[in-house]
This record gives structure tokens, sequence and C-alpha cells, in this order.
């Protein structure tokens, strides 16, 4: 696996299942692997603010979140692809950003430094039905804390895409689909580069 990509929306099929889908032909192109995991149609229940995790780095919830913890932790290329909810992700992919508070604890509790991936990269795919210039930040910010939480830079690569809401809404505008497989594209030659120096 080169690329772990997060699918934070609560349905399958939907229109961001699409765009990741687009995003994903353009990684597969350049040469990269991507693993898919999807909060859809699994068990992933909320943090429970227990602070278990700040002394184990573990978190004490046993649902299919927990199995995932070291593919999650491990993972150097990040996408995250989600639709918004009231401007950020929806409530079971937002579950799964608070439970990275277990992978948090890890860095700047326990001290464990080797969670950090300074040449670790990340992307961020989000859509909304609407078009307020404010739409993307809550989302933005949200990504942001969340990579830092994974050891991975602050700093990420971004593509929003607003106005969209049915899977047709996407599948109708070449000019999208053409953008996002372009930016996959890109996204997999980087990360393909990257393991070549490591090698």
């Amino acid at each position: 696996m080169d690329i772990l990509a997060l699918h934070l929306s609560p349905n399958q099929g939907g229109t961001s299942d699409v765009m990741l889908d687009c995003f994903a032909q353009g990684v597969e192109k350049a040469g990269a692997k991507m693993l898919r995991f999807s909060v859809a149609g699994r068990q992933v229940e909320p943090c429970r603010g227990c602070g278990s995790c700040n002394s184990s780095g573990q978190c004490v919830i046993k649902d299919d979140l927990a199995e995932f913890y070291p593919t999650l932790a491990g993972a150097r290329n990040i996408v995250v692809a989600t639709s918004l909810y009231f401007y950020d992700v929806p409530a079971k992919g937002k579950a799964l950003i608070d439970r990275s508070q277990a992978l948090w604890a890890r860095r700047y509790v326990l001290n464990l430094k080797e969670a950090l991936k300074p040449d670790g990269r990340g992307f961020l795919l989000a859509l909304g039905a609407t078009r307020g210039k404010n739409l993307f930040i809550p989302v933005g910010l949200s990504i942001r804390y969340f990579f830092d939480a994974l050891g991975l830079p602050k700093t990420f690569d971004t593509l929003f895409l607003p106005g969209l809401e049915k899977p047709g809404d996407l599948t109708q505008r070449p000019d999208l689909v053409d953008s996002l497989r372009e930016a996959g594209q890109a996204f997999g030659r980087q990360v393909a580069e990257g393991r070549a120096e490591r090698a």
C-alpha cells in the first residue's frame, strides 16, 4: 500500500464515493497502490473521552476501528474524501477523526517520536451541495489537525467541489472528473517518486 484512502461519508455509492473513484483512477495510472477504508457500513463508535489512551497509546473501544489502528498509524500517505454536513465531516467520519486521539497521545503524551512522518503526504477531497465562500474552511481545519495527530505535515493538497449533491451532479461534469483524475495522478506520481527515493 502506497496510499491510504479514508472515505468519511456515511453513504456507499454516493457523490463522495464517485469523487474518490475518479481520484483513484489517477492514482492507479501513476503506478501507486491505494488501500480504501470507508466508515460506511462499519461500526465506528465515538470517542468516550475516557483518557485511557493517555497512558497506553491504545483506544479501549472494541469496534471495527480497533483492528484498523495499525494501518492508520503506519500510513505515510493519506487521502481523505468526504461530503460535508453542516460545513464539516459527517458524524461517523468525525468519530474516526476523534478516535485518532490515541495516536495523538502516542506523540504528544507518551513522546513516541517514531510516529512522526515528516516526508508523508496528505490530500483532502471534499464536496458540498452549497456554494458559500466559507464552505470548506471548517473541514480544512479538522483535517489539518487530524493529519497532525497521524504524524503527517499540517500542510496538504486539497480539491474542493462545491455545488454537488447527487452522484449524477458529478458524473455530468466531465471537467470535474478530469480534474479529479489529474489530481490523483499527480499525487500518485509524487508518492511513487518518494517510494523510489526511500528504496
